[in-house]
């Protein structure tokens, strides 16, 4: 793997787009926070434009970003040298590029989706500070060329996070997803952390380069160490299980931060550490075998969830968990190509089902719950063919761009031996396939179910980034079509050398294309006679109601992974501050320093008896004392030998 070499472009040894397409996004949060009482309206007009510059940017600096220079691809911007090993700089290769593409590009559709949807808001010019200075937080994440850099983008993205979740603070719910969101991320930090600590006492340097050329001298136990910490903070950011709770609570945020969030930025930040340390993850099947399986059960976990919501953002919410344990499965056993393609395909698809959403329930007065719609084909016909799009994605329907992402991962599990998981891909595509085509004819097939008189329709500066958004969810999926001749496989050609195929799977990958086709089509079938037809429509308002009556408890609870947590970690800890506050902390800390204190001052006094001014009390104490030592050595045993 070679995507590391450290060149330097341009006269003075710097690459100017590096910096500013990184550094744009947080002039704009600055300019945003400052001027925003004076900028008002216009606040949001600033900080899309700053974004789209650092776009701009971001296409300019592909031909730095994909040269070859010295038998490596890149470009790099050196920053600061503090200590030896110590050195903090921007990196930009292929694996960099590609999500600085994503999170400029679709960041600034959504946030000139969100001029239209905030519209209004009293917080307007805070909302987009909020907006751009995430980006910056992700920008700083992927561009880093150090762990150290890496850690504090990481940490960066769960504040911003934390802002953008609980935006709307005068709600309860809002300001505990936000907490809850924050408390799991930090988790993650410290995992991170850890295993910084771990490789700067092996290599003495934070560098990539440097770390995984020394990789293969690390031992079997350490590198796993490194890798296992390294992946808590992969599942906490990415919602992998038992890390995942976060996510659909994260649902309280606007629209637009739901689309930023888990589209295309935070939730793909874990993706990004395992493929950007893919050498360590190659030298420890240990560890492959533990994310690839964690991977696999989070895909499954969230589509089996996504069933049973009828929040339209929830089951949005759940598709991502479950989309991301696809890439994480993908990247984690070694078909590292697959993950970061549905790392791509997602970015678009998912972002045109949250803003199409979004059309939705701005359209509805802020209407969710997808039993009291129906009927919306004909009233909001854009907003159908968005969503539409969107789902045939997701699902893989063949020409889609879904369909090429989704299937070099499946594939991908069998070339590096894991069959099971293999199945578990295949079982969850199906599912897949169920529940999105399920929101999409409750929602948009049959009468209308709500009380909303008048659709009030999105403007255009709502529609125009979901209407962009349809090209490449239909179209960016056929640069991976044509094998090692691809554009995909060009653009990374040395990038991801040690996740080559490690079998020769039994069956071809025609064949398995054909196996999820049918599981998917069988989805869809079944999500069609229970919502999409006729008779299903008929008593759909009751029928609704009866199947949401009727969900198992252990689906209903989101299998209780909330009610295990607070019971080993948040009651716990509740507990023991109870006892710190109420026991510890007052009779025995506060209890030591007054018995301390009680004890001195009754010393004190004993002594002041004594000290009476009396002279012949002070003679009779002499004498008493004399008698004493005479007593002792008169009476000892042998005194008068």
């Amino acid at each position: 793997m070679t995507p590391l070499h450290h060149a330097t472009l341009g006269v003075d040894g710097t690459y100017p787009l590096l910096l500013g397409l990184w550094l744009l996004p947080l002039l704009g949060a600055v300019l945003c926070w400052t001027f925003g009482p004076q900028l008002k309206a216009a606040a949001g007009w600033l900080a899309t434009g700053f974004l789209g510059c650092s776009f701009a940017a971001t296409v300019l600096s592909w031909p730095a970003g994909t040269q070859l220079i010295g038998g490596a691809h890149g470009a790099h911007q050196a920053l600061l040298s503090w200590l030896p090993g110590l050195d903090f700089g921007l990196l930009l290769d292929p694996l960099s590029l590609l999500w600085a593409l994503v999170i400029t590009g679709v960041g600034f559709l959504i946030h000139l989706y969100s001029i239209g949807y905030m519209h209004g808001d009293r917080a307007f010019a805070r909302f987009f500070a909020y907006m751009n200075f995430f980006v910056f937080a992700m920008l700083t994440l992927v561009l880093s060329d150090n762990f150290i850099g890496l850690l504090v983008g990481w940490g960066l993205v769960g504040l911003a996070s934390y802002f953008l979740i609980g935006f709307w603070f005068e709600r309860p719910s809002a300001v505990a997803a936000a907490r809850k969101a924050f408390v799991l991320n930090v988790v993650g930090d410290v995992g991170i952390m850890a295993a910084v600590f771990i490789i700067v006492a092996h290599v003495g340097s934070i560098g990539f380069g440097d770390v995984f050329a020394a990789s293969p001298g690390f031992g079997t136990g350490v590198l796993f160490a490194i890798c296992g910490l390294l992946f808590v903070g992969a599942a906490a950011k990415s919602a992998q299980i038992p890390l995942h709770t976060w996510l659909p609570d994260a649902m309280e945020g606007p629209t637009p931060v739901s689309a930023l969030i888990h589209a295309a930025t935070m939730v793909t930040a874990g993706v990004y550490l395992i493929a950007r340390c893919a050498p360590l993850w190659s030298a420890s099947p240990n560890a492959q075998l533990l994310v690839g399986s964690i991977g696999a059960a989070t895909a499954l976990a969230g589509a089996l969830l996504g069933m049973v919501q009828w929040d339209i953002k929830r089951i949005l919410a759940y598709s991502t968990m479950s989309q991301i344990g696809y890439m994480i499965m993908g990247v984690g056993v070694g078909a590292y190509d697959g993950g970061v393609a549905h790392f791509l395909t997602h970015a678009f698809f998912k972002a045109q089902l949250f803003l199409g959403s979004g059309l939705i329930i701005h359209a509805l007065a802020n209407e969710q719950d997808v039993r009291r719609m129906g009927g919306l084909r004909s009233k909001m016909p854009f907003a159908f063919v968005a969503m539409a799009t969107g789902v045939v994605a997701i699902c893989g329907v063949p020409g889609f761009s879904g369909y090429f992402s989704k299937d070099r991962v499946i594939y991908g599990t069998l070339e590096h031996g894991h069959p099971w998981l293999f199945g578990v891909a295949v079982v969850t595509a199906g599912i897949t396939a169920y529940y999105m085509f399920r929101m999409l004819f409750v929602t948009f097939m049959g009468e209308y179910r709500g009380d909303v008189d008048h659709v009030h329709l999105p403007d255009w500066t709502m529609n125009l980034p979901v209407g962009i958004l349809i090209v490449p969810t239909i179209g960016i999926g056929w640069l991976m079509f044509g094998g090692d001749a691809s554009p995909w496989n060009r653009f990374f050609a040395g990038q991801f050398a040690s996740g080559a195929p490690v079998t020769q799977p039994a069956i071809s990958e025609g064949l398995t294309t054909w196996i999820v086709l049918a599981v998917v089509a069988a989805g869809i079938g079944i999500a069609y006679l229970r919502y999409g037809t006729a008779t299903a429509s008929a008593d759909a308002p009751a029928r609704l109601e009866r199947e949401a009556a009727s969900v198992p408890p252990v689906l209903a609870n989101a299998f209780y992974f909330d009610a295990i947590i607070d019971a080993l970690f948040v009651r716990t800890s509740q507990g023991l501050g109870r006892f710190l506050g109420q026991t510890a902390d007052p009779l025995l800390v506060d209890g030591a320093v007054r018995e301390t204190a009680l004890s001195a001052g009754w010393l004190g006094a004993l002594t002041r008896s004594f000290q009476t001014g009396l002279v012949r009390a002070y003679a009779l104490v002499l004498v008493a004392g004399a008698a004493c030592l005479i007593a002792y050595y008169a009476l000892a045993p042998g005194a008068f030998r």
